[in-house]
């Protein structure tokens, strides 16, 4: 579904990424581990059409997409959820999600939101509320509905359980799990890697903008070292 080939992204005159190589298939979760400054979210908004690649291919769905637009790369089935959700916050859950059926098949749109609040049922109960006076994991729940709005092939995820509650981290994780059993492949960046571990299929792991490890999660968790070694002693605690 998804391959990225030895990708380059600079920012000006640093270079940011250079050699971040990726794949994710329909129905899986991809995880992406590494420290912070490792380039992971660079690559993610490089795949999505938010930054034009220096180098390298992305490969989506059989067809070249590097430094395509990123509304055109939504158009072909590809949607980036953001770090900090990036919801908007004045508006209400349902507008969120019509915002998000912008490049949905015409007359999809009303199904599209019935079956959000289907898969999420606390977002019908908040339909009417701004966004901004949900809690933090119905916010990530929100982002994820509104991406889904545009039924998606893969989901981008950046960091989906950032500031949230250990309780919440779960749920929101456990929705991501549920999301790829539907089918729609997923590439989550995602610095818990505990919690990350228990709901992926593969793994890459990510250093200094460069891909250094792929496996598979049950082969991540029998090299703690490899993962050690990129995110410190205290990632994996417990797994």
């Amino acid at each position: 579904m998804l391959e990225v080939t030895d990708l380059h992204v600079s920012y000006g005159p640093v270079r940011a990424v250079h050699g971040v190589s990726l794949t994710a298939t329909a129905g899986q979760v991809t995880l992406v581990l590494g420290a912070n400054g490792a380039g992971k979210t660079t690559s993610l908004r490089a795949i999505a059409g938010f930054h034009k690649p220096d180098a390298g291919s992305v490969w989506f769905d059989g067809r070249d997409i590097t430094g395509m637009a990123a509304h055109r790369v939504v158009r072909r089935g590809m949607v980036l959820v953001p770090e900090g959700r990036k919801i908007f916050l004045p508006l209400t859950v349902e507008e969120n999600l019509r915002m998000g059926g912008y490049a949905a098949p015409k007359g999809s749109v009303e199904k599209g939101i019935e079956e959000i609040y289907q898969t999420f049922p606390i977002l019908a109960e908040r339909r009417h509320a701004q966004a901004g006076l949900l809690s933090g994991g119905e916010q990530q729940m929100l982002a994820f509905g509104r991406a889904l709005m545009s039924r998606p092939k893969l989901m981008l995820m950046d960091e989906p359980s950032m500031g949230l509650a250990p309780a919440m981290v779960e749920r929101v994780l456990s929705s991501v799990r549920a999301m790829a059993d539907t089918g729609i492949g997923i590439l989550m960046v995602e610095q818990n890697a505990e919690a990350g571990l228990r709901i992926a299929d593969t793994v890459a792991v990510v250093s200094r903008g460069e891909t250094v490890w792929t496996g598979t999660a049950d082969e991540a968790r029998d090299s703690k070292a490899i993962v050690h070694a990129m995110l410190g002693e205290a990632a994996l605690d417990g797994v």
